[in-house]
């Protein structure tokens, strides 16, 4: 089976170099690897596409600079011909085998079942801490699962095919993005297998660029992280698994933890940002002003 691997970086070359010489020094090789890059400097994206150059089957595209889901989903977009897809930050190193072990995975599969299977591994940091499968608590919150509900996502392998019916939700900038997919991939019937064999290093773990200074003792990455547990909350228990009473419990209890937790971090003033940044609107249901302005532009379609 051909397995391609899709990049995001943003500002950081050096890593991206790393990451590109682990992928390509594996046992099994890519079937092609797409680079997405969100830098916002002419400067730095020259010296990542330079550094793409390197690599023979390596693209590089210049990213929306939206948000990871959005630089993802343009990433995927661009892997043709291929049967599974990885999704792989700049500050991770694939083990050599990560992709034989992959595939080997799969291939150990009946076609029914590889088609509708994702896989999800370990990832570690320098020191020595490990990140596996795991399910969002009530709250919203990553906790441990013997029945895996969300991946690891840059130790993950997701058939190609899924893609073709989902897309990365660009409503989340950043934070919980792999859970709230993988909580629409087991709404289609798909299942998350842990595969201890599949692993990967995070050579950066907490040092992303959007790890500085916001509001009080927050950063950007705190407040993303707020934003979209919030949006991924409302989402869950009003879309994707509707339940009236588990949406107003979510509510009143994010909200209640969230004002002490800001209030701790003399940072309540971030909850205009929280909100914003959360996007909550686009779940919440069009105006009647709106409703009745697609039925005039409809009749207008029809009358023409």
């Amino acid at each position: 089976m051909r397995l391609s691997v899709c990049i995001t970086t943003r500002n950081r070359p050096q890593r991206l170099e790393n990451c590109l010489r682990a992928i390509w020094d594996s046992s099994v090789k890519p079937h092609s690897v797409i680079v997405s890059d969100d830098s916002g400097e002419n400067e730095v994206q020259q010296k990542n596409h330079q550094v793409v150059e390197k690599y023979p089957t390596t693209t590089y595209l210049t990213g929306p600079r939206s948000g990871v889901c959005a630089n993802r989903n343009n990433a995927v977009n661009a892997v043709i011909d291929t049967d599974l897809v990885a999704f792989i930050d700049d500050d991770i190193c694939v083990d050599p085998d990560f992709i034989a072990c992959a595939v080997e995975r799969y291939n150990q599969m009946e076609q029914k079942h590889s088609s509708s299977s994702i896989l999800s591994g370990v990832s570690r940091d320098g020191h020595g801490h490990e990140m596996v499968a795991s399910k969002l608590s009530f709250r919203g919150y990553f906790c441990p699962a013997d029945i895996p509900q969300a991946v690891v996502i840059h130790a993950a392998v997701f058939p190609r095919s899924f893609f073709e019916q989902e897309q990365w939700d660009e409503n989340i900038f950043f934070g919980y993005e792999d859970a709230e997919l993988c909580l629409r991939a087991l709404k289609r019937g798909y299942r998350i297998l842990h595969c201890p064999e599949l692993k990967v290093l995070n050579t950066a773990f907490k040092k992303g660029t959007l790890v500085v200074p916001s509001v009080g003792s927050l950063t950007d990455y705190n407040i993303h992280i707020d934003a979209a547990r919030l949006y991924v909350g409302i989402k869950r228990y009003k879309d994707l698994f509707p339940n009236p009473f588990k949406l107003v419990a979510f509510l009143a209890i994010y909200f209640t933890h969230m004002n002490i937790y800001l209030s701790r971090k003399h940072a309540l003033l971030a909850w205009p940002q929280i909100i914003q940044r959360s996007h909550i609107q686009q779940l919440l249901p069009r105006s009647s002003s709106d409703a009745t302005a697609r039925k005039l532009e409809s009749a207008d379609d029809k009358s023409l």
